[in-house]
């Protein structure tokens, strides 16, 4: 017996989940860092901020390889150190954010070692990026459409039926683990896809390489019933 659940109240057609997933190996490294210096007086830890930024900025513009940085303005908090029950002040910490992006992946580590020694103090974080994401992202919609497709075909061919024209298309997001309170398993909306193993409705099971930037996409089709 169908519960009333399980029950499709309103019939109209087929509805499937595609979902696809292309990895590449990056081509950009983002690195943020800062330089922060803690001085008794404001105007102290200023100076030192920003003698330590222009020593950080010689050396990026003498670095040979191919960069875009970018920097926030200098902020300003103070320090406290709690020891027991009390809190002593420490001073003033100035701080200054950078942003680099590296287009030469080969030259990672010495951009790193360089910014350390020139006085970066912060590293907030290294993450890769491609610059054919616009591009990989169309092709993996495009392979969303053909697994949810193919899906639907596949259950029309199986209940004897003619899979009719598209009536809706809904962009889905992917890392969502639920779509209208039904979870869908084994697909990259189950678990961050940036970490799968297993591949999307429309990729070749391939070789797992860690390094590499998962793209992905994800779509729900409706299709009519097409008429005999």
């Amino acid at each position: 017996m169908v519960s009333p659940s399980q029950a499709v109240h309103r019939p109209f057609g087929v509805t499937t989940y595609g979902s696809t997933i292309i990895r590449v190996e990056p081509d950009i490294a983002s690195v943020h860092f800062a330089i922060s210096r803690t001085a008794k007086h404001p105007k102290e830890s200023f100076q030192i901020v920003r003698e330590a930024s222009r020593k950080l900025t010689d050396y990026l513009q003498s670095a040979n390889f191919k960069k875009e940085t970018s920097s926030a303005r200098i902020s300003l908090s103070q320090e406290w150190e709690y020891k027991a029950s009390s809190r002593q002040f420490v001073g003033y910490t100035a701080r200054a954010g950078f942003h680099t992006l590296l287009f030469d992946l080969d030259h990672l580590e010495e951009l790193l070692i360089g910014i350390v020694d020139a006085g970066v103090n912060e590293i907030d974080g290294v993450s890769f990026q491609t610059s054919r994401l616009k591009e990989l992202r169309a092709e993996a919609r495009r392979k969303a459409v053909e697994a949810a497709t193919a899906k639907a075909e596949n259950y029309c061919l199986a209940a004897g039926v003619r899979l009719g024209s598209v009536i809706h298309i809904e962009d889905v997001n992917p890392d969502m683990a639920d779509f209208f309170g039904r979870r869908y398993e084994g697909h990259a909306a189950s678990q961050n896809v940036a970490n799968m193993l297993e591949p999307g409705d429309g990729e070749s099971l391939q070789a797992f390489n860690p390094g590499a930037i998962a793209i992905t996409a994800a779509v729900l089709l409706s299709f009519g019933i097409a008429n005999e």
